[in-house]
Parts: C-alpha cells; sequence; structure tokens
C-alpha cells in the first residue's frame, strides 16, 4: 500500500473518532508557497530553482489536550519550479487540491500570543499541470504527471485570539516524497515548498 494510501486512512480513522459534540474551530487561510521540485544529481543538464504560489482553502482546529490540537488545511495548492536549460527558461505549474492533515503542539506563555510547533502528513491531488515559456505559451503536462503527491510538513505560527475570532500566521516546510514524473524511463521528480499562510478561525459547537 502506498503511503499516501496509509495516511488518507489513518486520517479518515482518527476523524471519526473525534466526537462530533466537541467544539472545533473553523475558518479560511491565504499563502504562499516557494515551491521547488528535486530532481537527482546529475540525472538533467537542466537547472531548477523556485518559483511563488499561491494558496487558498480552509482550516479546522479541534483541541486534543489542553496543548495538542488536530489541525486540518485542506486547500488549492499550486506547485512546480523553475526550468531552465541552455535554450529556453519554463515555468512547470502543477496545481492540487492538498490535505494537510497536522498536530499542533501549543506552547503555554500566558500572552496573547499563542506559539506552536507542527508536524504532518499531506496528501496532494492533481487538478492540472503545464509547462509555461516566457512567451505565455504553455504545453500540457497532466499525462504526464502522477494524481497522488505525498510529503511531510513540519513547521510552526502563532495564533491571537481578538474576542471569538482567532488569528494565525505560520510557516511550514513540506518535503515531497512521491515521485510525481509518471514517465517511469525519466528522472524522478519530487516537490518541495515553503508555505507561509495566513488566516482566521472561529469557534463552531459546545466547548
Amino acid at each position: 500500500m502506498s503511503p499516501g494510501k496509509i495516511a488518507a486512512i489513518a486520517g479518515i480513522i482518527l476523524l471519526s473518532h473525534i466526537p462530533l459534540q466537541a467544539q472545533w474551530e473553523f475558518g479560511g487561510l491565504l499563502g504562499l508557497n516557494l515551491a521547488s521540485i528535486s530532481v537527482p544529481t546529475g540525472t538533467s543538464s537542466e537547472d531548477y530553482s523556485s518559483r511563488v504560489g499561491f494558496g487558498i482553502g480552509l482550516v479546522a482546529d479541534r483541541p486534543l489536550t489542553d496543548q495538542i490540537i488536530l489541525h486540518v488545511e485542506p486547500m488549492f495548492l499550486q506547485k512546480g519550479a523553475t526550468v531552465k536549460n541552455s535554450v529556453v527558461t519554463l515555468k512547470y505549474k502543477v496545481n492540487y487540491i492538498e490535505l494537510p492533515i497536522l498536530f499542533k503542539y501549543a506552547f503555554s506563555l500566558h500572552s496573547s500570543l499563542a506559539p506552536y510547533a507542527m508536524a504532518g502528513p499531506s496528501l496532494g491531488f492533481l487538478t492540472g499541470a503545464k509547462f509555461e515559456d516566457e512567451d505565455g505559451n504553455t504545453q500540457d503536462e497532466k499525462d504526464h504527471t502522477k494524481t497522488l503527491d505525498f510529503g511531510l510538513g513540519l513547521g510552526g505560527g502563532v495564533s491571537i485570539p481578538h474576542g471569538k475570532l482567532t488569528f494565525f500566521a505560520e510557516t511550514r516546510y513540506v518535503l515531497g516524497l512521491v515521485n510525481i514524473n509518471a514517465e517511469s524511463d525519466e528522472s524522478a521528480v519530487k516537490n518541495r515548498g515553503l508555505l507561509v499562510l495566513v488566516g482566521v478561525m472561529v469557534p463552531v459547537g459546545p466547548k
């Protein structure tokens, strides 16, 4: 069984055991993804550098203990890289519906700011892939890109309560573990990304 399927099953089991009557916080988020790809050294004559993608989505928090919080962030997320060879520079644009299932550890500092560390798996479901040159011409690459991405995220952030609302900002590095290149005779390609996200949540349901 693939790592992605294992993570999906584990996430469903975990969510199914959380009482529905418990208090959740729900909200929305926006962010930037400093995206890149990893290709084995010496297997390509091309140079790879980062590109900036965007993310937009939802967020849900559920405290499991006083300091450990389940944190789910389904979002639309742009990944990819800038690819340069001796002839042309291309943007490799790959879009996903991303589902990070993270665990936050909240530090108790007895202040209005609540810093936290976070880690967990992230599943990505491909919605589109293409190469785009400097003139805006595109070449579809969806058939050459695997439909599932899987990675591990590690980062931290800070929550800022304000009345019933909770604002937050976080940074997370996501290390892709799956080869997204569907061409078996070509080099393996794995996503990388440094996410910077901001958002707001509101409590729903009884405490």
